[in-house]
């Protein structure tokens, strides 16, 4: 066989320096095309192992985080569980609470109108058997309607003076006023009982069903979820207005309660001014003069004082408003540093946008200042608001010192210097400050010393 003929087949391997050391492969094997070096199969190795141990670890801390989780909510759920049960019997004190309050509130209230339906029986007994002794003095009445606004009062003096000018025809229409004044009293009180008892109404059904609530536990039957009613409803009641509903038909019913008891006093004050003798009236007139005089004394005095105070607190206010308003304008530094900050820190590249302690703590101290601020402003037009109650109150102070000026000016300088002319009449007292006057009908009547 020549050259020419001879055909050879030669591998197509990749030459490495093992070819070179032991020479080429036995004829007819088929190598890879590709061949690693025995470093890089032990690093192979070694990532591998590495990359276990990582997902073994990682995994590992999963779990662990899991059953931290597990453990964590578990706890929360019960913690949160006992909080709404400790709630529930919280509130169910509460309305047990307020049940009872509203509950004592309607038998007083229902007292009280017992006690008036008596007042107002009495007055109507009264004015049927009332008869006095008939006197005029129609300058001082008319001098005394010169007095004005708030002072312009039915006071003891003017229930004298109309005593003298037409006794008869004024306490008859005195114990009409009275009667009515109870008729409308009584309404007043019968509307508390009416709010009251819806009030109590109300509260006993809310009682069933909070305590109802109360009683629900996790291995309770019947339970359903009603996903219709997790939420809260924005016209529902909050706790405040919740007790200050309560709390305003209490005490709008205490308030009824005293101005029924005042009716009640007022009325038998009436009964009982009605049986002074028309021929001791002139001093008792007098008398009532005097007192009033006194009385508009101290009420001017004490209102100057409190005018002075006011205008004193005026200033002080101002101060504050303007202390407030710096303290509001210093916030605004800050604030800038703060959203700087945070403006600056949004830029940092990549991974290093951390959510980290300083970012957490820059929001928050954005926070911070926000709310500063908005209980700053808060309070600002609070106590601007309150200036303008001031200024109000300073109006109306010297308004009504004018008007007690004007009053004096009427009872002492003119009508106490007409009285003193009528001299021939006196008022009989006893030691202990009483009279009785028997009237030409069969009651009679007690008056008692002021």
């Amino acid at each position: 066989m020549t050259s020419q003929a001879m055909k050879y087949t030669i591998p197509s391997t990749k030459y490495t320096p093992e070819h070179t050391r032991y020479g080429m492969p036995q004829t007819g094997v088929t190598l890879p095309a590709t061949r690693y070096t025995i470093h890089e199969w032990t690093g192979s190795n070694a990532n591998q192992y590495l990359t276990s141990s990582t997902e073994r670890t990682s995994s590992l801390n999963l779990r662990l985080e899991s059953e931290r989780l597990r453990c964590e909510t578990a706890d929360r759920t019960r913690r949160t569980q006992n909080d709404i049960n400790s709630k529930l019997q919280d509130r169910i004190e509460n309305i047990t609470y307020w049940k009872t309050e509203v509950d004592r509130q309607l038998q007083k209230t229902d007292q009280e109108i017992a006690n008036l339906m008596a007042s107002k029986k009495q007055l109507e007994q009264a004015h049927v058997a009332t008869q006095l002794p008939f006197e005029v003095a129609t300058t001082c009445l008319k001098h005394r309607e010169g007095r004005l606004s708030i002072d312009l009062v039915h006071d003891d003096v003017e229930v004298q003076l109309l005593k003298e000018v037409e006794m008869i025809e004024n306490v008859q229409a005195l114990l009409q006023q009275r009667i009515q004044e109870s008729d409308r009293q009584l309404s007043e009180l019968r509307h508390c009982k009416s709010n009251l008892e819806a009030d109590l109404k109300d509260k006993c059904s809310s009682y069933g069903l909070d305590s109802r609530c109360a009683g629900l536990h996790n291995g309770s039957l019947g339970m359903t979820l009603h996903n219709n009613a997790v939420k809260i409803d924005p016209k529902s009641a909050t706790p405040a207005s919740y007790e200050a509903f309560s709390h305003d038909n209490i005490t709008n019913a205490e308030k009824q309660r005293v101005s029924s008891c005042r009716q009640r006093e007022l009325n038998e004050h009436t009964m009982h001014q009605t049986s002074n003798d028309l021929h001791k009236q002139a001093e008792t007139v007098n008398e009532s003069f005097r007192i009033r005089i006194q009385e508009m004394i101290t009420a001017k005095t004490n209102l100057e004082e409190n005018l002075n105070q006011t205008v004193l607190e005026i200033s002080s206010m101002n101060e504050n408003i303007a202390a407030l308003r710096e303290a509001i304008r210093l916030k605004d530094s800050p604030m800038r540093v703060s959203h700087m900050r945070l403006n600056t820190r949004s830029m940092r590249p990549n991974i290093e946008l951390v959510r980290d302690p300083v970012q957490y703590g820059l929001v928050e101290e954005v926070g911070q200042i926000t709310d500063s601020i908005e209980a700053l402003s808060a309070k600002l037009n609070e106590s601007i608001e309150r200036l303008r109650n001031l200024e109000r109150n300073k109006k109306a102070l010297e308004e009504d010192i004018a008007v007690k000026t004007n009053s004096l000016n009427i009872d002492q300088s003119q009508c106490l210097r007409l009285r003193k002319t009528l001299v021939w009449r006196r008022v009989l007292r006893s030691a202990q400050g009483t009279c009785r006057v028997t009237y030409p009908y069969d009651n009679i009547m007690t008056c008692h010393k002021a």
